[in-house]
């Protein structure tokens, strides 16, 4: 068997090499020709239209048989048998499924790297104990994030031998969204996300899903399960289980082998389901996280016990760290060789427990649908009216891509009092995967850790805790029904209608009604109004913004109305649109008397800092998802200034003031990537906006505006301490002005996302002229939506979003994340509203 330094050119793990995704791809290939061990597939492609390949590995005989095998795991995770002698005779027959996966964030190079010698390992090993993994487990092995593993591949082999040989990515390690890859998974937004998903919940419904990761807490060299808490509510306690068996045989291993340093039960929680791993624990999944220490890409690194933290120099023993490392060389090969102890204990207890392993994925489904028969909810209720029932239909769509059944009710029903119709939609949760819908639909209460003390405190007795709350590691709150404004009802009694599934929900269909003589009229609310204004201007059409509310025959239209003259554009044209887009649009033959907002093709500049942002990336996105033109502004064009005769609006996303202005340190990168905007980049922008342009900030660049540009706002969380107020990820209530043209198609009250986002207080003393105009504000009770939040009395009735005047222009600060990880739909206009608002031009209609 070739193995696969013939290919590579060098070892797995050498010091200063990196495998590229095509040389990694290139080597399985080779496997695969060599061995009937190993079959490749492709999923699909990847954001940068890379073939997402992922490799298969068992004995030849289970190779042969993967349909068999396959749809054995699929039965039995769906509860899809008659009972459960035919799940115990299925479950003897099958073989174990284990996903494993490498390279999700690319910086931690060597699980990517260990694929490659895993695979080899797998095909060629005649051991015992391999050819008991391989007659047992069939084994799904993935590069989660080609193209990362080829963008940090590239850097470090150009950088290799400089100054800058461990220097910081100056871009994303992702198209869109870096490290927030790995936040993504409920949602399923990015193209290697949805991959991912459909291997796992769509094909091969594995019994144990690994990724892997680095940093370990240092100076440990592994985490290992188990987590730390909070333990998420809604997971089978059979998912807990396993997670702790693995947790174990890993470090049975690593003990076993001489490898010191496996730490468990500190930093990492499971609370959050965002990642590749929490989002399955619903699925009745025994998802792996591990954390491998890791240096800088492939550059080897020595450690002496001075740079341990002291809590750790006298290498106290543990029970959840029983054998610490003592220092030394750290190299990739070293994080590469932990990753394969790792990866191989998994496969152990899944050759060990093939036959447990099955059958309890089918007793954990078993157990959810029973629970739901006997208590409340009984099912979601997503009635078809909504406010934007394109959103809803989104929404429905990826619970139905996360393998959760959707169905539609054939006849009116009744329930808990609430007459719906026929149409309406439905999740019963009388199947196997209910929790993970109960943990995306409901509420989120995140618990204070500081009750609970003996949940945490691995002490003989309990010892009170005083200190500060502590937080999660990830968000608090979710509650993705609230993000996306759609309205979802809990069955609180049981459902009795009938009713047929869907594979996928279509949105009501779009259309043209009326005569449009004289101008088409289209509801704000709906987020793709924003794609039809889009097209519309990029037709060459008008668009307008109703001021105020008016009448047109028997119907009232709100403000904001949308209003496209017909004399600009063709009936085709509109048609088309509103068949494509899901609008009902309103043609009229008369004028309306209403003052109107003449909207300007935009001129829109995104600033994308040499200091990567996850924020920056996925507005980036979030534009050409709903199709905005726009340009990337780096720094040295923010330093050259002259910025009004490219830009109308800047958009600065959630970078520090520190990074926006500074950027990195000189010395620390290549010199074309280090310095910020510098103090000259702020009186450009300073410049900007005086001469009539628009700046719009989101989350922490409104400090920078704050501290840079003496306008009448301060931010009311600015020297409180984080012991006092503490609000790291939840859905909080916010009160809009609808009258603003950044609030049109807002409802009332909407949940924003808040995760130490500015709070503002508006100072009276400033000119008129520079008077700000509050757009959004937090109410004065019952803040939180979903999540936690401790100290609320700083933010309750303060400002959320602000419009301020500067002289010819205005900047507009958006406190909190309207558009966080692509996720709030709800919040998505407010954006929107404000890139157009930046430019608008009042008119008579």
């Amino acid at each position: 068997m070739t193995p696969p330094e013939k290919v590579l050119g060098f070892s797995v793990g050498a010091d200063y090499h990196l495998a590229t995704y095509e040389q990694a791809i290139k080597y399985l290939k080779v496997l695969e020709k060599e061995s009937g061990r190993i079959k490749l597939f492709e999923i699909g492609k990847t954001s940068m239209g890379k073939p997402m390949i992922y490799a298969v590995i068992s004995s030849e005989e289970n190779i042969m048989n993967l349909e068999k095998y396959r749809s054995i795991s699929e039965r039995l995770s769906l509860v899809r048998v008659k009972n459960e002698n035919e799940a115990l005779n299925l479950a003897k027959k099958g073989k174990a499924i284990v996903y494993i996966d490498g390279g999700l964030h690319a910086t931690e190079c060597a699980p990517a790297q260990h694929n490659i010698q895993l695979a080899y390992d797998l095909v060629s090993g005649e051991s015992e104990r391999i050819k008991k993994i391989l007659d047992n487990v069939i084994l799904v092995l993935v590069f989660a994030n080609p193209d990362g593993m080829d963008i940090v591949a590239d850097w470090y082999s150009k950088n290799l031998g400089t100054p800058y040989e461990v220097s910081p990515l100056p871009w994303l390690y992702h198209k869109y969204v870096g490290h927030d890859n790995n936040r993504d998974s409920y949602m399923v937004n990015q193209i290697e996300t949805k991959n991912l998903t459909k291997i796992v919940n769509k094909i091969w419904f594995p019994h144990i899903l690994y990724n892997h990761h680095q940093t370990a807490p240092f100076p440990a060299r592994i985490w290992i399960p188990p987590n730390s808490e909070p333990t998420n509510p809604n997971v089978h306690p059979l998912v807990v289980r396993w997670q702790n068996i693995i947790g174990s045989a890993m470090g049975k291993a690593f003990d076993e082998e001489g490898k010191e340093g496996a730490i468990s039960r500190i930093v990492f929680d499971s609370w959050y389901p965002g990642y590749v791993t929490q989002v399955v624990d619903g699925h009745n999944i025994a998802s792996i996280l591990t954390e491998t220490a890791l240096y800088r890409y492939a550059t080897p690194h020595f450690y002496t016990v001075r740079d341990f933290p002291e809590s750790y120099r006298d290498f106290t023993i543990a029970a959840f760290y029983p054998n610490p490392w003592k220092g030394g060389w750290w190299r990739l090969k070293d994080a590469v060789d932990y990753c394969l102890t790792a990866s191989k204990a998994v496969l152990d207890v899944a050759s060990k427990y093939r036959k447990e392993l099955l059958f309890d994925k089918y007793k954990m489904g078993v157990d959810v649908i029973n629970r739901f028969k006997k208590e409340p909810p009984y099912a979601w209720i997503i009635p078809e009216k909504q406010w934007d029932p394109v959103v809803m239909s989104t929404l429905l769509n990826k619970m139905i891509l996360l393998a959760i059944d959707v169905y539609r009710a054939n006849e009116n029903f009744t329930v808990d009092g609430v007459d719906y119709p026929k149409g309406t939609y439905v999740i019963p949760m009388t199947q196997p995967f209910a929790l993970f819908v109960k943990n995306i639909f409901e509420e989120q209460k995140y618990p204070d850790l500081r009750k609970y003390p003996a949940l945490w405190q691995g002490l003989v007795g309990m010892v009170p805790f005083k200190g500060a709350p502590l937080r999660s590691y990830d968000a608090e709150g979710w509650t993705l029904p609230y993000q996306m404004g759609v309205k979802v009802v809990p069955a609180n009694s049981p459902l009795k209608v009938d009713m047929y599934p869907v594979s996928k929900v279509v949105p009501p269909e779009g259309f043209v009604k009326g005569n449009p003589d004289y101008a088409y009229l289209i509801c704000h609310k709906l987020n793709n109004s924003f794609i039809a204004t889009n097209r519309i201007i990029k037709k060459g059409g008008k668009v307008l913004w109703a001021k105020k509310s008016f009448k047109y025959g028997k119907k009232e239209f709100p403000a904001g109305t949308i209003i496209v003259p017909a004399n600009k554009i063709s009936r085709e044209f509109m048609e088309n649109l509103a068949k494509e887009l899901h609008l009902k649009i309103t043609g009229i033959e008369n004028s309306v008397d209403v003052p109107v907002y003449k909207l300007k093709p935009l001129k829109l500049g995104l600033y994308k800092s040499w200091v990567a942002s996850a924020d920056e990336g996925w507005t980036r996105w979030l534009f050409e998802q709903y199709e905005f033109p726009y340009s990337s502004i780096y720094d040295g064009e923010i330093r050259a200034g002259s910025l009004n005769k490219r830009f109308d609006v800047i958009v600065l996303p959630s970078i520090s003031p520190g990074r926006i202005v500074n950027g990195h340190t000189l010395g620390t990168m290549p010199p074309k990537y280090v310095g910020g905007i510098t103090k000259n980049g702020v009186e450009n922008l300073k410049t900007f906006v005086k001469q009539g342009g628009t700046i719009i900030t989101i989350g922490s660049s409104c400090n920078f505006i704050l501290q840079y540009f003496n306008v009448p706002v301060t931010n009311v969380l600015s020297g409180v301490k984080r012991n006092e107020f503490i609000c790291s990820g939840s859905l909080l209530k916010v009160e809009f002005d609808t009258k603003h043209p950044v609030a049109y198609g807002m409802p009332k009250e909407a949940a924003g996302f808040f995760s130490y986002s500015p709070v503002f207080n508006i100072i009276p003393s400033f000119s008129k002229e520079m008077k700000p105009e509050v757009i959004a504000r937090y109410p004065k009770e019952n803040l939180l939506m979903s999540g936690w939040i401790y100290g609320d009395r700083f933010i309750r009735r303060k400002p959320a979003i602000v419009e301020v005047p500067y002289r010819k222009g205005k900047i507009i600060l958006i406190g909190f994340k309207v558009q966080n990880r692509g996720q709030p739909h709800g919040t998505f206009k407010l954006l929107f509203n404000a890139l157009y608002y930046g430019t608008v031009e009042s008119v008579k209609n």
